[in-house]
This record gives structure tokens, sequence and C-alpha cells, in this order.
């Protein structure tokens, strides 16, 4: 390796290891909220450090790109400053040369980059999921103030009283879904409470129906009350198992999502086939979520390169003095793309809107790179 490039490769890797650490434990300070949730589950410490390390792979696809834009800039900066660009101009070496080893590293850190997005992060956020769920399932009272997952499990739950997660909860309404016949089930009770072994209620009414045996006759109610009862954590749990917990675009791998586009896409097929137009904008919209997934991938990878482009070209100074007009690009630039990702998260169910904001930000600040490139080389700032 030629000593320019340990000494550029060396100057670049060292800013760019300290902004990757900043810019976790910066990120990982904003996560600290749902840390401090996941603590309060009656979870473990082993556990909740666990929950906490699942988090750094899902925050490091946007800590990449930015440290890579920091430390280029910082890096084509202070060469500019020490005349140490100058010097390697004047010795023949063209920009071409002197940006290579940056751009070749930053080649190869957006192909890790990708590889961190689309197999680590994936493992992570799955891995977050399953102990979340995992603790709710064994905790009740947790599960009970948590109404987007007792949806998932077919129950709806209102705690209209008091209530202290993982511990109690007053004035509670369940709504249960009875499979077998096809009803719904009704509790209320004044107090629960839930400790490690067994679950304790107080006053509680229970009613339950049964579907008639001739065809248009009323149903059969049944309604207990009851002044306490004692049940055991083993059985709640059971009854939780039994629902499925299903898998989204951010839980699977590359090969997994691409395996599940090709199934959406076939099954799509197949209902237009039928002119089945509910089913068709059912999988529609997942084929489009399929779709915008791998796009929302390969723009986090491809912005790795792209920032690191775009803090060599900016960061490049040739005059007598220094100008913040690069720094102010680079600014607007990377707010831009990161504005533009983030509107695209929201609109994933719509594969070209997401597609061109994860990408049309990205062709620009190529563009605009390479003209400030090529204007540097003819001696204009």
């Amino acid at each position: 390796m030629p000593i320019i490039w340990r000494h550029l490769l060396g100057q670049y890797l060292k800013v760019f290891a300290i902004c990757v650490i900043a810019f976790v434990g910066v990120l990982l300070s904003t996560r600290l909220d749902e840390i401090a949730k996941f603590a309060t589950m009656g979870a473990e410490s082993r556990i909740v450090l666990l929950f906490a390390l699942y988090q750094i792979p899902y925050i490091l696809p946007i800590a990449i790109p930015i440290s890579c834009v920091i430390s280029s800039i910082i890096l084509f900066q202070q060469l500019s400053h020490t005349q140490q660009l100058t010097a390697m101009r004047a010795s023949g070496l063209a920009l071409r040369q002197i940006t290579f080893p940056i751009l070749f590293a930053g080649a190869f850190l957006s192909l890790a980059n990708f590889y961190i997005v689309s197999e680590l992060a994936t493992s992570s956020h799955l891995a977050t999921r399953q102990l979340e769920n995992r603790l709710k399932s064994l905790n009740p009272i947790v599960l009970l103030n948590n109404t987007h997952l007792l949806a998932m499990k077919g129950f709806y739950v209102n705690v209209m009283g008091s209530s202290r997660s993982g511990e109690m909860a007053s004035d509670v309404i369940m709504a249960m879904n009875n499979r077998h016949q096809g009803r719904l089930n009704l509790m209320a009770a004044r107090n629960i409470a839930a400790s490690t072994e067994e679950i304790t209620g107080n006053d509680v009414s229970l009613i339950t129906s049964s579907a008639p045996k001739e065809k248009n006759s009323f149903d059969h109610l049944v309604i207990e009350n009851i002044g306490s009862f004692t049940t055991p954590i083993e059985d709640y749990t059971k009854v939780l198992k039994n629902e499925g917990w299903r898998l989204s675009v951010d839980h699977l791998k590359m090969s997994l999502l691409i395996v599940r586009t090709r199934e959406v896409m076939k099954k799509l097929a197949h209902a237009k086939k039928r002119d089945d137009l509910q089913k068709i904008r059912t999988l529609q919209r997942r084929a489009n979520g399929c779709f915008a997934e791998i796009s929302r991938r390969l723009s986090v990878a491809c912005a790795v390169f792209t920032f690191t482009l775009m803090g060599c070209s900016f960061g490049m100074g040739i005059s007598r003095h220094p100008s913040k007009r690069g720094v102010s690009f680079v600014v607007g630039l990377a707010a831009m793309y990161l504005a533009s990702f983030f509107m695209g998260k929201s609109v994933d169910h719509l594969f070209i809107p997401s597609t061109c904001l994860y990408t049309v930000p990205l062709a620009i600040t190529i563009i605009l790179s390479i003209w400030n490139l090529k204007r540097v080389t003819k001696g204009v700032e």
C-alpha cells in the first residue's frame, strides 16, 4: 500500500471510528425511554443489557453515513488548511488519485452497511420484539397496558382505573374472542394483580355465550359473579401462546425478504386472474411494502459512498481565504436526504413515491459533488 494511502486512510478511519462511537451513544440515548419501559416489565439486568445491545445494529445504518461525511470533510479541510493538498497536487497527483483511497474505503463501508441493515439490524430487531413479547406474555398486567399487542392476540382491554405496570390494574374491562363458539366473552374486574407465580382478582363478573342449537334462536348467556379468584401464570401464558405473531418486513433478512416478495407477487397474479379487487388491493399494498423495503436498504448502503464523496468534494479548499460554503452544502444535502428518508418510511406502502424519496436526494448529491470536484480541478472555488 502506498504511503499516501496509509496516511489518508489512517486519518479518515480514525475520525470515522470516533464519530461512529459518538453517534451510537447519542442515538442510543434517544431510545432510553424504550429501554426503561422494558426494564419496568420485571426483566433481569442481564436481559435489559441484552435488550440495549440489540438497539446498536438498528442505529448503525444511519450513524455510519453521517460519520463518513464528517470524517471525509474534516480530512480534506485539514489537508487544505495545512497546504498538504496543494503539495500533493504540485507533486503530480491528480484529485482522483488523492480521493481514490477514501472513496474506495467508502465503497467498502457501503457493502458493510448493506450487510448491517439487511442482516444484523433485522436479526436484532426481531430479537428485540421477541424479548418484549415474551415478557408481556408472562406478565399479564404489563400486557393490559399494551392495547396493540392485545389486539394482535385477539383481546380488547380498557383499564379505566389506576394501574402500575407489571403489578396491578383497577376497573378493567376485557373482551376475548371465543374461537370455538364464534362468540365474544366479556370480563369486568374491580382489581387485578400479578406476582411471579399467580394472578389474583377481586369483584369479577364474567359473561359468556354459546351458539344456540336451533338456527334462529337467541344465544345462551351465562353470567358469573366471583368475589375473588387466583390463577397460575402458566395457565394464562398457555392461552396467549395459542395466538400467532406476524413478521414484518423489518424483521426479514434480505434473502427472506426476496422470498416473501416473490410469494406476494405470485398471490397477486392469481388474485388478478380471479378479479378479486379487495384481495388485489391488499396484496398490492404488501408488494409495495416489500419493494420499498428493498429500496430503503439499498439507499442506506449507497448513502455511505455518496456521503463520503460529498465530504471529499465540499471539504476541499483551494483559496487563500477559507470559506464555509462547502460545510453549508454538506449540511443542507445531508438534511435533505435524512428528511426524505424518514418521509419515505412513512409512505412505504407506495412504491414509486417512497423509492423516489430514497434515491433522488442521493442522485442530486452525487451530481453536485462531481460538479464541485470538476470546478476544483479547474481551479475554481
